[in-house]
């Protein structure tokens, strides 16, 4: 396994695992608070109310379709996310009962899927929203998208009077 994709997969497994704690940490009665509407309060075209709890899934569902999309792709395809699948597997995780415990069988099916990529298809270039990534890039991208959401979620989490997880602590004590 190349040594930047091992890296990826040490600080993409504690990236989850520290977004886990700030999940846990949030009561299921503010998982769904809306801190304040208005129309930029969206994220895409996806996620129209934005709260804690549509953050998350939002986050576990992009990557569950790159993993999947990115591991067979051809040199120089253009990504394309499959609507249906998103939409569906979004209604899924939302009306699950232990959204935790279905987000980590993803997360663990993912860390599966990103271990078996070869080194021929991380050099692979692809195209995303307008650029061109390889996918070894691409896989530090979707790293960046938790991180970024990560980010909302914590400040969801402020916002509505909750004390979120110090980052720091979070992560296993060796990374990467």
């Amino acid at each position: 396994m190349p040594q930047e994709l091992d890296r990826f997969l040490a600080l993409f497994d504690g990236l989850f695992i520290s977004t886990n704690s700030w999940m846990t940490g949030t009561p299921k009665e503010k998982q769904d608070w809306v801190p304040f509407e208005n129309p930029n309060m969206k994220f895409g075209d996806r996620i129209s109310t934005i709260t804690i709890r549509s953050v998350y899934i939002h986050t576990i569902v992009g990557e569950h379709s790159w993993a999947r999309v990115l591991k067979d792709c051809e040199d120089g395809a253009v990504l394309k996310h499959d609507r249906e699948r998103i939409v569906a597997l979004t209604e899924t995780l939302a009306s699950s009962d232990d959204l935790l415990a279905d987000a980590m069988k993803l997360h663990t099916d993912n860390m599966t899927l990103f271990r078996g990529y070869s080194d021929d298809q991380l050099e692979k270039k692809i195209k995303w929203s307008g650029r061109e990534w390889t996918v070894m890039g691409f896989l530090w991208a979707i790293y960046s998208h938790r991180s970024y959401h990560l980010g909302n979620i914590d400040i969801f989490m402020r916002e509505s009077d909750e004390a979120a997880p110090d980052f720091f602590s979070n992560f296993r004590d060796v990374m990467a």
